[in-house]
C-alpha cells in the first residue's frame, strides 16, 4: 500500500492568499494616524506603504512579518489616493474596516433578515389595512360586491402606478355616494 504524506506550509499558503512585499512596495515611516489606528483597533501589525505602480497608498497588516518570520506576507484592508495621515479616516470608518470577517458575516446575515422581515410585515399590514377599507366600504356604502372586489386586488400603500391607479378606481366607484361616519 502506497503511503501518501499531505505537507501543509502556512506561509506558501498566505502567500497564495495574500501579497509578498516586493519592490513595488515602498513601506512607510509611522505616521501619527497608523500609531492612532494600532492603539485604536489593538492590531500591532498594522501598517501603510506606497505602491510604486499603482501610485496608491494601503493600509495592510503583516500576516508574516519580515523581520520576525523571514518573509514579508501581507493582507491589504484599504487604498487611498493620498497618505491616510492627510485626510484620516474617522474612528467609526475604522472600527468598521477592521472587524472580523466572522462578526461582518453575521451583521449582513442579520440585516439581511431584518430586511426581509420588515418586507414580510409591510405585506401584512398592506393587507390588514386592504381588509380594513374594504368593510368600510361594505359598511359605508352597502355594496358587499365591491368590497369583495376591493380584496381580490393587489394592495399596496405606496405610490407606484399600480397604486395610484388603485386608489383612482377607489375614487371612482365612491363617487355620488353619500358617506357617513356612522353605520
Amino acid at each position: 500500500m502506497t503511503e501518501i504524506e499531505i505537507m501543509f506550509d502556512p506561509r506558501a499558503h498566505a502567500a497564495g492568499m495574500g501579497l509578498t512585499l516586493g519592490e513595488d512596495h515602498e513601506i512607510l515611516p509611522d505616521s501619527e494616524w497608523i500609531l492612532w489606528a494600532r492603539r485604536f483597533s489593538g492590531i500591532e501589525d498594522l501598517f501603510v506603504y506606497h505602491h510604486k505602480v499603482a501610485g496608491t497608498f494601503v493600509l495592510a497588516k503583516w500576516l508574516y512579518h519580515p523581520e520576525r518570520d523571514g518573509v514579508g506576507i501581507l493582507m491589504e484592508l484599504e487604498a487611498f489616493p493620498t497618505p491616510p495621515n492627510w485626510h484620516p479616516p474617522t474612528q467609526q470608518w475604522l472600527r468598521d474596516r477592521l472587524q472580523p470577517a466572522d462578526f461582518m458575516a453575521e451583521r449582513m446575515r442579520n440585516g439581511i433578515r431584518d430586511r426581509v422581515k420588515a418586507k414580510q410585515k409591510m405585506e401584512r399590514d398592506n393587507i390588514e389595512e386592504k381588509h380594513r377599507i374594504a368593510d368600510w366600504m361594505e359598511r359605508s356604502t352597502g355594496d358587499a360586491n365591491a368590497a369583495t372586489s376591493f380584496r381580490q386586488k393587489k394592495w399596496s400603500n405606496n405610490q407606484t402606478a399600480e397604486a395610484v391607479q388603485f386608489k383612482q378606481d377607489l375614487m371612482n366607484s365612491a363617487k355620488g355616494r353619500t358617506v357617513t361616519g356612522g353605520t
